[in-house]
């Protein structure tokens, strides 16, 4: 990945802990209970550095899909990061950033950037779609985040 490469990045305020955040993130078989358009599609991994998370994507901008991420940093509880897609061509690098601000507030911030031929042009074709997912699904790990900690 470089610098230049587009991508999209989200963040929210959430008045939870950073473990409690954390827990909800890596709990990938409760995904499909608060997460607008992704969720787990096959076992549920560890959350280690080369697991496989097999996913759906359901009704966001991609489509109906599956797809294979692997988990590519984990450094519990302050930031994960899995990829997926075709090097060269269309791949995506997801990461997820729990930043503690005060007692019980947590900085999620949750950014993709894509590399590969094809990149640049789906991401300015589909920018404002998926900001908006992107912001559906940060809002989304907030409500639950809140409502359990309530």
């Amino acid at each position: 990945m470089r610098e230049n490469d587009p991508f999209i990045s989200v963040t929210i305020d959430i008045a939870a802990p950073q473990t409690r955040v954390w827990q909800i993130l890596t709990a990938f078989e409760d995904y499909a209970t608060w997460h607008p358009v992704l969720s787990l599609n096959g076992p549920v991994p560890d959350v280690a550095v080369g697991a496989e998370l097999p996913m759906r994507l359901s009704g966001g901008v991609a489509g109906d899909q599956e797809f294979t991420g692997e988990i590519v940093e984990v450094d519990a509880p302050r930031r994960l990061a899995w990829q997926g897609g075709v090097p060269g061509v269309f791949l995506g690098r997801h990461s997820f950033d729990l930043v503690p601000l005060s007692e019980g507030i947590t900085r999620f911030t949750d950014t993709e950037r894509w590399s590969g031929s094809m990149a640049a042009s789906v991401i300015a074709e589909h920018r404002t779609a998926l900001e908006q997912e992107y912001t559906r699904s940060a809002e989304a790990l907030k409500a639950v985040a809140e409502a359990h900690d309530a």
